[in-house]
């Protein structure tokens, strides 16, 4: 050992020296969290996607709460009776109020006797199509095996082709395109129930280009704008998944701008507990939203 190495060695053992050391050992730790704290953060990582694949029973629908003094067999021969007289709008009501109580194969039945008149005339009127998705569309989600989605969809496919003007049937189609995974035709029905409602959008918003700027539109006041501005920002968040950094940092913000624009507007409506009774929410959109709703704004800021 040279003169200068041993000279080293006895600072370091002595008291002074041992201060030294303290220090330097403090210094470097503070350093390591200073950098620790002040990474760069990657947003694809941190921000999560989408709900984990979880059991969807906790989203069983309810039936909504039904008004009407008539029995659910006189609800059924009413709507036969109307349909007979081509009363669509009667017929369409009685059919809806057996759907709400949940008189789901009295509804079928009805149904079924007005299709075959109308088969026999070559001509199905849209309502009928669309009661009969909204029969198989309920049907499904209440875990009826022997009906689907598809099934659900092909009847207001058929609806929305001849009146593609029809906000409720436009909505309807938007959620069936949303619970079977195609994203961007559920945006486009979505965009076009906002257009059909009158809602005053400034610009056309696409699933490739999104703005991080407030949403500017007017006081929203019929349901079936919120639900498709609900819609939208579950498109939103479901498309961050295929995306990354500050893309998908803009997909999470807009999706939680949506949220607040409806809440403001109908908190109560749009809680879990009372979208059970919407029939037009499917469980995979009410596990979603649920999800939107748990999620923090704090997510989306930025470390310094």
């Amino acid at each position: 050992m040279t003169q200068k190495q041993e000279n080293t060695v006895n600072f370091f053992n002595s008291i002074p020296g041992r201060i030294v050391s303290h220090l330097i050992v403090v210094l470097l730790t503070l350093g390591g969290v200073w950098l620790f704290q002040n990474r760069p953060v990657n947003y694809a990582k941190t921000i999560p996607l989408t709900p984990d694949p979880i059991n969807l029973e906790r989203y069983n629908k309810e039936q909504p709460i039904n008004y009407s003094t008539n029995t659910v067999e006189s609800e059924k021969q009413l709507a036969i009776e109307q349909f007979s007289k081509n009363d669509i709008q009667a017929g369409k009501k009685a059919i809806e109020s057996l759907l709400n109580r949940g008189a789901f194969f009295e509804a079928k039945e009805a149904l079924n006797i007005v299709k075959k008149t109308h088969n026999n005339n070559k001509s199905i009127d849209p309502e009928i199509n669309f009661l009969y998705g909204r029969l198989v569309w309920e049907l499904a989600q209440d875990g009826n095996r022997n009906y689907t989605v598809n099934e659900a969809f092909e009847y207001w496919e058929k609806a929305v082709a001849q009146r593609p003007d029809s906000v409720l049937y436009q909505n309807a189609i938007g959620f069936a395109y949303y619970t079977k995974g195609d994203l961007k035709k559920a945006y486009d029905a979505w965009f076009k129930v906002l257009k059909l409602s009158g809602e005053n959008l400034t610009e056309i918003e696409t699933l490739q280009n999104i703005s991080t700027e407030d949403i500017t539109t007017p006081q929203v006041e019929q349901k079936d704008a919120l639900n498709a501005y609900a819609g939208i920002g579950l498109v939103m968040m479901k498309s961050a998944r295929t995306s990354q950094g500050n893309d998908q940092r803009e997909r999470w913000l807009r999706a939680l701008q949506y949220r607040t624009k409806v809440m403001s507007e109908a908190a109560r409506e749009y809680h879990i507990p009372q979208l059970r009774r919407n029939w037009l929410w499917s469980r995979v959109a009410l596990r979603d939203w649920d999800f939107l709703m748990r999620t923090d704004w704090n997510i989306l800021r930025k470390k310094r």
